[in-house]
């Protein structure tokens, strides 16, 4: 039976939990259908040493709830950027990570043999019983280092030498611009980890709509980007509610994010299904970047072609295009309200009826997406007609639970 540690090897399981358990789902240790109870605990445990001070939960008649509770008003800093910190490590990663920067400072170059002979030299020869450490395993962390940036290598003549990069940033100079990237980016927890150089407490920003969540998606949303530089297809596993997964293959082109709730979406072509599609990117479970892609570019502009009749993230078949009329009252003298539609309102247009009235008009793939916004003018609608007759019939349903709630009769709103 494997001991308990803070430290976690993979990222992926503890963001399953976090995301089923304390994000989206509200569930209790019941509720749990995975490997085993004792999993469960030491994931819960972990999740708490990192996240304590902004959990909660509430007692049910079948059981406790535990859930995150924040006040985004609050807080400064992301608090899911601390699981990334808490990767784990192996004896041998500690000692190749001091040895091998020791031995490679002040320009030093070595090879991977002259390496493993100084470490054996230089650190071992002081130990009673010293670590043996061949050169394949100081040849993987070269490599590791590399790629990760901390090393650099070149050939001389047949010999392939490392040295350290001179890649050290410091962020202080632009400290507000850094904590501001590592708060609204989808990556901002590069900006977190630069500013865990300075170590001084973020107290310069705060954020009344503070959308957090996206940090879960962090590996997801750079490997998406990076196939999206390099042109290339992808795998990706998603999930679907049921116990069997379904994948894709797609090729990704634009990350698109919800101002309103902090979503993040891939727009990406399905190559085998031959349609656009949008997928959250909490709803990706992995991602395996494959070969180039030779449809990217023209596939990219059929897409910017979708987007410019698209409310959000979903455009149907993107063959037939939807239009919507609403009759606004705006009185004169609330002229911020027009300016909030014509701000807000996309690729609508907005026209003056009369002096109270204004009609606007947009043709969308899918008019659905409007919903919320428009709900946004109840008082204000004289009429609203839509081509899809779902959206007009979902609005006015909705305004009519929503008036029964308020104990107003309804018999005349149709």
């Amino acid at each position: 039976m494997s001991e308990y540690s803070e430290l976690i090897k993979h990222f992926e399981p503890l963001r399953e939990y976090m995301r089923d358990f304390y994000v989206y789902g509200f569930k209790g240790r019941e509720d749990f259908k995975g490997k085993s109870l004792r999993s469960y605990d030491n994931e819960r445990r972990r999740i708490e040493s990192y996240l304590g001070d902004t959990m909660a939960f509430r007692q049910e008649k079948n059981g406790k709830k535990v859930f995150l509770s924040v006040d985004s008003s609050e807080i400064y800093e992301n608090p899911f950027y601390r699981v990334f910190k808490a990767k784990s490590f192996t004896r041998n990663d500690i000692m190749l990570h001091f040895y091998l920067l020791d031995l490679l400072q002040n320009d030093t170059a070595m090879s991977a043999s002259e390496l493993e002979s100084a470490i054996a030299d230089q650190y071992m020869s002081f130990f009673e019983k010293p670590v043996l450490l061949d050169v394949s395993t100081i040849r993987k962390k070269l490599q590791e280092y590399e790629q990760l940036g901390l090393l650099q290598s070149k050939m001389i003549g047949k010999k392939k030498v490392y040295m350290r990069t001179d890649s050290m940033i410091n962020p202080a100079p632009a400290v507000d611009a850094v904590r501001y990237f590592s708060e609204v980016s989808p990556l901002g927890v590069i900006g977190s980890t630069l500013l865990d150089r300075i170590n001084e407490p973020s107290i310069a920003l705060g954020f009344k709509h503070h959308y957090i969540v996206h940090a879960l998606e962090s590996e997801v949303c750079y490997a998406l980007l990076e196939a999206i530089h390099h042109h290339q297809r992808i795998e990706a596993v998603c999930y679907t509610g049921r116990a069997q997964n379904i994948k894709h293959s797609l090729i990704p082109l634009k990350i698109l994010i919800s101002v309103q709730g902090g979503r993040q979406y891939v727009c990406a072509y399905n190559t085998l299904k031959h349609r656009f599609m949008s997928i959250r990117l909490d709803n990706i479970q992995s991602i395996a970047v494959c070969e180039y892609s030779v449809q990217f570019e023209h596939a990219l502009k059929q897409l910017n072609h979708l987007l410019e009749h698209t409310w959000g993230v979903s455009f149907k078949d993107g063959r037939r295009l939807e239009h919507l009329e609403m009759i606004l009252e705006i009185q004169p003298y609330e002229q911020y309200i027009l300016h909030r539609v014509e701000r807000e309102g996309r690729m609508g247009k907005l026209e003056a009826v009369s002096d109270t009235l204004y009609k606007f008009s947009i043709d969308l793939y899918d008019a659905m997406e409007m919903l919320p916004w428009i709900r946004t003018f109840i008082g204000r609608i004289v009429k609203l007609e839509c081509d899809n007759p779902l959206v007009t019939a979902t609005f006015y349903k909705d305004f009519n639970l929503m008036l029964n709630m308020n104990g107003v009769d309804t018999s005349a709103v149709q």
